[in-house]
């Protein structure tokens, strides 16, 4: 089976918006071709930096706990379930992506995961570089991180210089990206891309929100004050890769869309995309009641501006919400409300 109908069948076509601009700019790439390790190559994102990655002439070599898997668009496939043990050898740069999902409830447990996975697992990689011979390591590690660091910072904007926040998942991202900073200690490269809300068709929260909003039980969150940073998942996929070819990357670095929400009007441009009411808001307190305080996940504010990029000359596919929704979900035209 041809490599792009096997795309096809797992993640859709290219997004549609999309392919003009990044035929433009692999034309326009003249930096040299990288060869770029990839842990949860298998994953949502993961795709999609192996598909904006190939666009621009790199090469990807994907880390997974079943190598034997086949994915489109990588290279070669290597051993991941012990990450210290893993092969770095003959790699430019290496993406780490690995960890729990966010999602689901939040025992002691799946905290547990959520934290030693991100943690643990990223320090264990960087050891696993640091038994290398120091002129056969990668240059750099850009690893994923979260807008969680910054906690609930209500109408304050943020950038990638404000302070960190409370609450578990603050308290996650700031030692994840501790441990990812051990490897500027082994004369790597360190970059944090600190993920928003991520919207794309086939993985985040955007599938079961359009299932809701179908069944007419979408509507707010709590008062829907709170900030949303989104971004479209080519964003955060071509963030991760500029950040790979471009040395002058380091350290935190927000990966969201250059125009934050409200959850308010994030819920009105969803209702007005699907063509559905947005009638049964959640009220706050059910939230705060979700098991090990996982309210925060829907709760917090989070005005996340993306000044790194800003400075670096990012150039967005999506800066506007309702062209990054209509282009995430097949069903609707792409064209309308143009």
């Amino acid at each position: 089976m041809a490599r792009t109908e096997r795309r096809r069948r797992r993640h859709g076509p290219r997004s549609r918006d999309s392919a003009a601009g990044a035929d433009r700019r692999a034309r326009e790439s003249n930096g040299p071709r990288l060869r770029i390790g990839l842990t949860g190559a298998t994953g949502f994102i993961g795709y999609y930096i192996t598909e904006v990655a190939e666009e621009a002439g790199h090469e990807i070599v994907g880390f997974s706990r079943h190598p034997e898997e086949e994915v489109p668009g990588v290279v070669e496939m290597r051993e991941f379930s012990q990450p210290e043990q893993a092969d770095y050898g003959n790699l430019d740069a290496v993406i780490h992506l690995a960890g729990e999902p966010i999602f689901g409830l939040w025992t002691e447990e799946k905290k547990r995961r959520i934290f030693e996975s991100r943690v643990e697992g990223t320090r264990a990689l960087v050891r696993g570089i640091e038994k290398m011979r120091a002129s056969e390591r990668p240059k750099a590690l850009v690893c994923a991180s979260a807008v969680g660091f910054y906690g609930d910072t209500g109408d304050n904007v943020v950038d990638e210089d404000s302070d960190a926040g409370f609450g578990f998942l603050s308290e996650v991202v700031r030692n994840w990206e501790a441990a990812a900073r051990e490897a500027a200690d082994i004369g790597l490269r360190s970059v944090s891309v600190r993920i928003g809300f991520v919207l794309g068709e086939h993985g985040g929260a955007l599938p079961l929100m359009r299932w809701i909003f179908r069944a007419y039980l979408g509507g707010r969150l709590g008062s829907g004050l709170q900030w949303m940073p989104w971004v479209h998942v080519r964003d955060v996929a071509r963030a991760f890769v500029q950040a790979v070819e471009q040395e002058a990357f380091e350290g935190p670095v927000n990966a969201v869309a250059p125009k934050p929400v409200t959850n308010a009007e994030f819920t009105e441009t969803l209702a007005r995309v699907l063509d559905r009411p947005a009638v049964l808001p959640a009220p706050a307190f059910a939230l705060k009641l979700a098991p090990g305080g996982m309210g925060e996940l829907f709760l917090n504010s989070q005005r996340v501006d993306p000044a790194v990029l800003r400075l670096r000359e990012f150039d967005w596919e999506f800066p506007e919400l309702e062209a990054a929704l209509r282009d995430a979900l097949p069903e609707v035209d792409p064209g309308a409300g143009e």
